[in-house]
């Protein structure tokens, strides 16, 4: 296959100088989109400077302050268009923001005591992805009583799938939005309209998703010929997820995601081959936390508390580790079933439609899709990637992420290989530590940005030989989790067959002998009912080894 010239190009968006104000008493902010000018909803982080008199200590301190009736979203509040804060005499810190594709606003101001001002903040746009094609979405989300709508808007965020459970409080009915009509959210499974005038459109949302014991599973509500056991007929979610899976029709237009990579169960879980996705990005990557285990998963290392990227690291592993087993599973991103206190959409998957160029173009454009259905089409063709940070638009050889070739065997006998290159935009607001191209859970190319920067921006072509895969991903210096972008991966087939590796399936093997050990440990009946789930998964991977490659 003819190669092509790679194409790079970096735009460095670090946050905006600091804006300082001055007020004394109460204060009025209103938000602006810097292009427009028009008013626009975001999220703000207020904090204000314990004085010397009040700390226990010498050393600065601070608390988080939300103005009066105000929506929570995660570390912060929602700031709708304006807010009107009454506020103690001191120093104050904040920062605003509006999700990944807008730069990061902060300023300091000084609040005197029996005073009045006024200030508009304009918030800079770094990038709008949607009319490059890319629509952003959360793929979980739990229920919460504070408009989810609202709080998309403030995310910039499209499309949020929400969890079905019926035991969180406020159920059925959204609190009341200040200025605003309260929206009967979960009352259907329809997808919600918001009202005329919000900046973020369109804005879909659907409840559709059960989250039991590890795995999410999106529910089609023309799917009549499923209906699953109730959850309380089993002893465990784990247990439960595993009756689930095994009920599920082969013809069921139902998806199965793992939402937890590290679940026990996931050697179980792979051999009903009834999974269609896995989360690379999740609850275990949180805004303004650091989380250094899973408390429910298997540990790939003992947890470091001085290195709190490494649960992010380990997805990754898992996630090559899937590939290299012979498993196309559509990567996806969301807030979990345990999110803390992130804002929804942090943990985010963009994605897009496929259209040729032309007849006479081998290349692929991003075309926006038009529906939530057209969303999740797209999120299962793999045609996406997951984010939590930076924004990046990638191809290899002209194919979007997701893409399969097709190889000829003929092409790649003897010394013959097929090259491919690949081309990187990419949007960063994080100082970045390196981009990657991995190949077949390798390392094909990797360098600092300023070093790719030097080198023209240049990647050197793939040279394929055999079945495989590939994937891109850019990891920042964020130092409190894992922040990264990852590519869904293109995958190469070379005479019809796919790539298994058996180091990869080994390492699903051992990972089903530490579950067998740990399921013994439970009662006999328990036991009992997890024995054919363990046989069948045992006899799935002897298989696999059967037919893997070196």
């Amino acid at each position: 296959m003819k190669s092509i010239c790679p194409l790079f190009a970096l735009v460095l968006c670090g946050f905006c100088p600091p804006v300082p104000l001055w007020a004394d008493g109460d204060l009025t902010l209103r938000v602006v989109d810097e292009s427009t000018g028009e008013p626009t909803i975001a999220r703000m982080e207020l904090t204000r400077q314990l004085p010397a008199t009040v700390r226990r200590t010498s050393r600065p301190m601070s608390v988080s302050v939300s103005p009066r009736r105000s929506l929570s979203s995660g570390p912060g509040f929602v700031l709708d268009e304006f807010a009107e804060l009454s506020l103690q005499d001191g120093a104050y810190e904040f920062k605003l923001t509006r999700g990944p594709e807008s730069r990061v606003l902060r300023g300091t101001f000084d609040v005197q005591r029996g005073s009045e001002d006024e200030h508009q903040l304009a918030l800079p746009r770094m990038v709008q992805m949607r009319p490059e094609g890319w629509t952003s979405g959360d793929c979980l989300v739990p229920r919460s009583a504070d408009s989810l709508p609202m709080r998309m808007t403030a995310e910039d965020l499209h499309a949020a799938n929400v969890i079905r459970d019926s035991e969180v409080a406020g159920r059925g009915t959204e609190k009341p939005i200040p200025r605003r009509n309260a929206k009967n959210l979960f009352g259907d499974d329809e997808p919600v309209q918001t009202p005329d005038g919000w900046p973020t459109d369109p804005l879909w949302i659907e409840t559709n998703v059960d989250c039991i014991g590890g795995l999410a599973f999106y529910r089609n509500q023309n799917d009549s010929g499923w209906n699953p056991v109730s959850t309380d007929e089993f002893a465990s979610p784990e247990l439960a997820s595993l009756g689930w899976l095994s009920s599920l029709p082969a013809d069921s237009s139902t998806r199965v995601a793992i939402e937890n990579p590290f679940g026990w169960l996931l050697p179980i879980w792979l051999a009903s081959e009834k999974i269609d996705g896995v989360f690379v990005l999740g609850d275990w990557l949180q805004l303004n936390e650091s989380v250094i285990r899973v408390p429910d998963g298997r540990m790939l290392q003992p947890a470091n508390r001085a290195d709190a990227t490494q649960l992010g690291r380990d997805a990754g592993q898992i996630h090559w580790h899937l590939l290299d087993a012979g498993f196309r599973l559509a990567p996806m991103a969301g807030s979990g079933d345990e999110p803390g206190d992130s804002p929804v959409g942090y943990n985010r998957l963009y994605v897009a439609a496929r259209s040729q160029a032309s007849s006479f173009d081998s290349r692929e454009d991003a075309v926006a899709v038009g529906t939530m259905e057209e969303w999740w089409n797209a999120a299962w063709d793999g045609c996406s990637f997951a984010t939590n940070g930076p924004l990046m638009r990638t191809n290899l050889e002209g194919r979007l992420p997701g893409h399969v070739f097709e190889i000829n065997p003929a092409d790649v006998s003897g010394d013959e290989s097929v090259e491919l290159t690949a081309e990187v935009v990419l949007n960063v607001r994080d100082p970045v530590e390196y981009l990657e191209v991995i190949h077949n859970g390798r390392l094909h190319y990797g360098a600092k940005l300023d070093e790719f920067a030097k080198a023209g921006g240049r990647i050197p072509p793939l040279k394929i030989k055999e079945s495989g895969w590939a994937t891109v991903r850019v990891v920042t210096l964020h130092e409190d989790h894992y922040r990264a972008v990852i590519s869904s991966p293109w995958y190469f087939q070379v005479g019809g067959q796919p790539r298994i590796s058996a180091r990869s399936v080994a390492f699903f093997q051992e990972w089903l002998g530490e579950t067998e050990q740990r399921l013994t440990k439970l009662p006999a009946d328990q036991l009992k009912a997890f024995v054919p789930y363990v046989r069948a998964a045992r006899k799935f991977w002897a298989e696999r080894a059967e037919k893997a490659g070196s």
